[in-house]
């Protein structure tokens, strides 16, 4: 008999605050197990099945016990706290009105991680890859991703390039589920590493127009310095960018701002006179 079946005769709070759920950690397994609180449980360490002191649920084949929706334990103020995957595992995720769909914990080509996390470190949300023709990326909420298993009417209510895609996916799965982690992600389609590559292919461009801008100002440069030896006049932008400067047979004349500045033009085009 369920655990729960007991729930009807007394009060829920009541019943719920004297047992813990745990979750076993073997990532074939990833059942919940509900054990009493009076048993000796260190939650900072890894928890397997076998470690539960109720011999009729201490193997992984065992099913996993009927519970609670979130939302049903939030009424009596009890909350869910998943185990973290790790990237590159296989899973089934449900997303909107689709089916569960094959997928892959993979980092997000733009942030590179694959998961985010509450203040109380808990994970939140999952970054996966799902399998098929196209691959695609989705940000997924932690309660819609599980382990992946075989199911064999899941795409009933696909329909065309999705139902061809769906069975794509299940055969990439199929494939790749006796694989390790590392070499699931080296699978994946959307790569941090291809943001690098772009970036370093946009840096590389950056660096030639720099190149060719300074080539420009040098032969700009060069030009002026050939125009000044022909006794041409030229004018120019002031270093400060202030005022113009006024060339005239090498001899460069800023404009005035003050009175003191008017003389001194005025005793330079005198001596200029005098030259000529």
């Amino acid at each position: 008999m369920d655990y729960f079946d007991h729930i009807a005769s007394e009060d829920e709070t009541a019943y719920l605050s004297r047992w813990i759920w745990v979750q076993c950690e073997s990532p074939n397994c990833l059942k919940w197990r509900h054990i009493s609180k009076h048993d000796e449980l260190d939650l900072d360490k890894p928890w397997f099945c076998h470690m539960n002191p109720d011999p009729f649920l201490s193997q992984c084949t065992v099913p996993q016990a009927s519970s609670y929706k979130d939302s049903a334990l939030s009424r009596q103020g009890l909350r869910v706290i998943y185990s973290q995957l790790p990237a590159g595992s296989l899973v089934l995720v449900k997303a909107s009105k689709w089916p569960l769909w094959p997928a892959i914990l993979s980092p997000d080509p733009s942030y590179d991680e694959y998961v985010t996390h509450d203040t109380d470190g808990n994970a939140v949300q999952y970054h996966v890859e799902f399998l098929g023709s196209p691959h695609t990326r989705f940000w997924a909420l932690v309660p819609k991703v599980e382990l992946f298993r075989l199911l064999p009417t899941n795409a009933k209510c696909l329909k065309g390039a999705l139902k061809q895609s769906y069975k794509i996916a299940m055969e990439e799965a199929m494939h790749i589920q006796d694989m390790t982690c590392e070499e699931r992600l080296k699978l994946c389609h959307f790569k941090p590493q291809e943001l690098l590559f772009q970036a370093t292919g946009l840096l590389t461009s950056i660096e030639n127009m720099i190149t060719e801008c300074a080539t420009e100002s040098q032969s700009k440069q060069s030009h002026n310095s050939t125009t000044k030896r022909h006794g041409k006049i030229n004018q120019e932008t002031s270093e400060d960018g202030i005022g113009d400067i006024l060339v005239i047979e090498g001899f460069r004349f800023e404009s005035a701002a003050s009175v003191e500045e008017l003389r001194q033009l005025d005793r330079r085009l005198i001596k200029l006179n005098s030259l000529s």
